[in-house]
């Protein structure tokens, strides 16, 4: 009894260690900028951008702010004095979409970046001292770097600049719940699906190496991509590849011809980012002339009358809309 004692007091002390980690932090209530914990930031922000312009080390402290439903990264941003990097990384986002309100985001009283990672590996790789490293609180093995940025391409994926549609076609069903035209019931929907006409080109939606290429339950024939950063693109329901695992492909490069292999009820394209293994919202670049055979060409054979069928029957709770 005695030793059981012991252990739920040890377990406790740890949990109260954890936790305080989190709880302990400073509550930003709202942003407004009679707020004091608003001034208080702002001024501590352009205190230390001084301090770091001059090669000083100060050591980051952190607020929490607790989401609100108008919220968008760039009002929480500007009202923080934060910049797109610092504000991203501490609260390791996918996309500048990834603002849930209800979510707690962390507020740092300077500007850098937060990455993950062995503090001696980011050490080496961002030419800082190993004690200028500070982990980020609650979050496992994030840590903050002060003082530096991201390369463009990290912040094209963040924007959602980086990903070009995959296929021409329009878009039949968009990510997240939806009513399973199998099941009929509501699952979570981790891509988009792109109606198009068997055979229809391919193309990677962004640079990277084929890290998957053959069949897979559900999707049928399937191209994974893995990217920089931790993205990945996985192409579904193809009729055949047209490239070699471990390739290296490029962006707009022709990957495969589309299909309805795997669970499909008609020929389309499904197409998924993820990051570190977390289902995206693809955010892709169309461009003009994906769309424009819709937008009155009557006899382009790319949207027959029995895809554009498909389509209105593939999602007939909604109008499909123009990528």
């Amino acid at each position: 009894m005695k030793s059981l004692l012991i252990l739920l007091s040890v377990l406790f002390c740890f949990s109260s260690f954890v936790n305080a980690k989190t709880t302990d932090i400073r509550l930003i209530k709202n942003l407004d900028y009679s707020n004091s914990e608003i001034k208080a930031l702002r001024e501590e922000i352009k205190i230390n951008l001084v301090k770091i312009s001059k090669g000083d080390f100060v050591k980051p402290e952190f607020r929490k702010y607790y989401v609100k439903k108008n919220d968008t990264f760039f009002s929480i941003m500007a009202k923080t004095m934060m910049d797109h990097d610092t504000l991203s990384s501490v609260n390791a986002l996918a996309t500048l979409w990834d603002v849930e309100p209800g979510a707690t985001w962390l507020i740092p009283n300077m500007r850098g970046i937060a990455v993950f990672g062995d503090p001696v590996e980011l050490s080496k790789k961002y030419n800082v001292a190993e004690d200028e490293i500070t982990p980020v609180p609650g979050k496992n093995s994030l840590y903050f770097i002060e003082g530096k940025s991201f390369d463009s391409s990290e912040r094209g994926f963040l924007n959602g600049t980086v990903f070009l549609k995959p296929v021409r076609g329009i878009i039949s069903s968009k990510f997240g719940l939806r009513q399973d035209p199998f099941s009929n019931k509501h699952q979570f929907h981790k891509g988009i699906d792109i109606v198009c006409p068997t055979g229809s080109d391919v193309t990677a939606a962004a640079s990277g190496k084929v890290i998957f290429n053959g069949q897979m339950s559900g999707y049928g024939n399937l191209i994974i991509i893995e990217h920089q950063n931790g993205y990945r693109s996985l192409y579904g329901h193809l009729n055949s590849s047209l490239v070699q695992k471990n390739q290296i492909v490029t962006r707009g490069q022709k990957i495969a011809l589309s299909g309805a292999t795997g669970n499909v009820t008609g020929p389309h394209l499904h197409f998924e980012v993820r990051r570190k293994g977390q289902a995206l919202n693809p955010r892709i670049t169309f461009l003009l002339k994906d769309y424009l055979p819709l937008l009155g060409q009557k006899n382009h054979d790319a949207f027959a009358k029995d895809t554009i069928v498909f389509a209105l029957l593939h999602s007939f709770y909604r109008l499909p809309f123009l990528a």
